[in-house]
């Protein structure tokens, strides 16, 4: 059998990686849920009760908060698990648990523009209501703030080493 670690270095505990640079640090967010809403947003929203949303490089409210990825799909981020069946609902969308899908990477600091404009050319301002962006490379990496210095980027779980990887790097 072949020795893979040679390849693929292991995954760090995410629960006590962090990266402290000089005007910057990163870390990776453990403990909220999130879920996955899809279809008839606005209808969901109504069951729901999560009104606060959040598009690319908005200010997240408290949560619980709604992170847009699509016309038709949003992530719910909160403190708890919602207390709802997953899967599909009469009203027309379906919800289904994320913990594991994505992680939250944060990061925060006086260099943060200078890290975001390295990650991705998107133009900010632009007040789009979806905050998924191609950032290092990566499709889908949903990007917003939750203080004026400390932005959070949601990946694909198995992106995260490389995305941390190239946060160490830089």
């Amino acid at each position: 059998m072949r020795d893979f670690a040679q390849k693929w270095s292991p995954f760090p505990d995410w629960r006590e990686a962090q990266i402290a640079a000089r005007n910057w640090q990163a870390r990776v967010v453990t403990g909220l849920s999130q879920t996955l809403v899809s279809g008839a947003l606005e209808r969901a929203w109504e069951s729901l009760q999560v009104s606060q949303e959040v598009g690319l490089w908005g200010l997240a409210p408290e949560r619980p908060y709604r992170v847009r990825i699509a016309r038709d799909r949003a992530l719910v981020v909160s403190p708890s698990p919602l207390e709802l069946k997953p899967g599909w609902q009469a009203a027309g969308w379906a919800a289904s648990r994320a913990d594991n899908a994505r992680m939250i990477l944060e990061i925060e600091g006086p260099a943060l523009p200078e890290i975001i404009a390295e990650g991705t050319s998107v133009d900010l301002s632009s007040g789009s209501p979806s905050a998924s962006v191609l950032f290092a490379g990566l499709q889908g990496v949903l990007l917003y703030r939750t203080a004026v210095e400390r932005a959070r980027l949601h990946v694909e779980t198995p992106s995260l080493p490389y995305l941390w990887h190239w946060l160490e790097t830089r």
